[in-house]
């Protein structure tokens, strides 16, 4: 198949930029001996900034292993130490780190102090971070989210996370373990929770949330302005980094280009043939397979594991902006997909490209049903595909290739 001439955003120096900046907040809170946290993905972020601590995140540096090549041998170290294949990407990249830090990718998380897991999505968060806790003798915090229904949420808005409605009995009881993780930090880090901290980093996490929706939606536009192999890493921003200064400066500007780039009607290649919904943890090992369907005119205006990872901050609401976090479609009965319908319909889309993930067996639970919602209510076709997110040997590139180019076939 003919492949156009690819045309990114251009988010590439932007992200080198952003994590320059936060390695070098790292480096110097690290020299003056503050604290090391594990954290996990819908953790709120925001703590990291008010109480000054190093953070470090698995998921994400064992993404990073996975897109440098060295997740393969993290891997099987774990497995050579007795876990299971068939556990988390992550977590058995993070303990071959651990086992054996000579074949890991640099540099290394460094040693934590304290570790804080979730239950907003994964609920191996918590087994995984029982496991980092007692191999390094430290505490940890979880924070307990309900799994949510639409008997207690109603219709969910998929990139704020406003609800129709909430019941005050779970805003109270998520509010009161988000309380315990405040005392908590003051704890481990030995320092009184500052208001005026507090107050300042919730406004930079709304600005920058505000952004980061507003990214999402400019890239439903027509033709789509951007690839996934940048709009994929926003991830981090929203997961991870959200209450920093650095994020809100990749966020203004990434707004301001990506709505120059619409305001110009250019797109991320010439002819734009088909517009597709993707979701599934992005396989960080073969990126380039997202450049390679846009290459074929089959762009991704619609991301749902970015969207998930999105929510509209209120500094004057920052507990519920907390709580609120954890309302998206994979923290919820499968009844709560209307929000995930409205924006693909908007989208005006021709198919889905889902990713089954054998190394999050979490997210993989959805795709049938989502395939399924997609098709009833919307007629759209799924290509699924077999790919876990830091394993290459599970999904050959050029196999999915060729998977993906029966699939757009099938499309005209």
């Amino acid at each position: 198949m003919e492949l156009q001439e690819w045309n990114p955003l251009g988010y590439k120096n932007l992200y080198r930029d952003l994590f320059k900046k936060h390695l070098a907040r790292q480096d110097s809170l690290l020299k003056q001996g503050r604290p090391v946290g594990w954290f996990f993905s819908f953790h709120p972020s925001e703590i990291i900034y008010i109480f000054d601590v190093v953070p470090a995140y698995p998921e994400q540096y064992s993404a990073y292993c996975a897109a440098r090549g060295s997740s393969v041998d993290l891997i099987d170290a774990s497995i050579s130490k007795g876990y299971g294949h068939f556990l988390c990407d992550y977590f058995k990249t993070t303990v071959g780190m651990i086992e054996e830090p000579e074949k890991a990718t640099k540099p290394l998380m460094p040693k934590p102090d304290f570790i804080v897991d979730t239950r907003a999505l994964c609920v191996a968060h918590h087994e995984m971070t029982e496991v980092f806790a007692r191999k390094y003798g430290i505490p940890k915090y979880t924070i307990n989210y309900p799994f949510w229904t639409s008997d207690a949420l109603g219709y969910v808005d998929e990139l704020t996370k406003i609800p129709e409605m909430v019941e005050e009995l779970y805003i109270e009881y998520s509010i009161s373990k988000l309380k315990g993780l405040l005392e908590f930090m003051e704890k481990v880090t030995k320092i009184p929770l500052s208001d005026e901290k507090f107050k300042s980093v919730f406004e930079t996490s709304e600005k920058t949330s505000k952004l980061l929706i507003e990214v999402a939606k400019l890239m439903m536009s027509k033709p789509t302005p951007g690839s996934q192999r940048e709009i994929a890493d926003l991830v981090f921003l929203a997961f991870f980094v959200l209450g920093s200064n650095y994020a809100l400066e990749f966020a203004e500007k990434g707004y301001e280009m990506i709505k120059g780039r619409v305001k110009r009607k250019e797109g991320v290649v010439p002819e734009e043939k088909f517009r597709l919904l993707t979701f599934g943890i992005m396989p960080w090992h073969s990126l380039s397979l997202y450049e390679y369907c846009e290459m074929l005119g089959a762009t991704f205006p619609v991301n749902l594991y970015v969207n998930a990872s999105l929510h509209l901050c209120d500094s004057k609401k920052p507990f519920e902006s907390m709580v609120r976090r954890s309302m998206h479609f994979t923290n919820s009965t499968y009844d709560l997909m209307d929000g995930v319908i409205e924006n693909a319909r908007k989208a005006d889309l021709d198919g889905a490209l889902l990713l089954e993930n054998t190394g999050c067996r979490i997210t993989s639970m959805i795709i049938r049903p989502l395939a399924d919602t997609l098709q009833e209510e919307l007629g759209l076709p799924s290509l699924i595909l077999e790919a876990p997110q830091c394993d290459p040997r599970i999904m050959p590139l050029e196999r999915a290739k060729t998977q993906v180019e029966a699939f757009i076939e099938s499309l005209k």
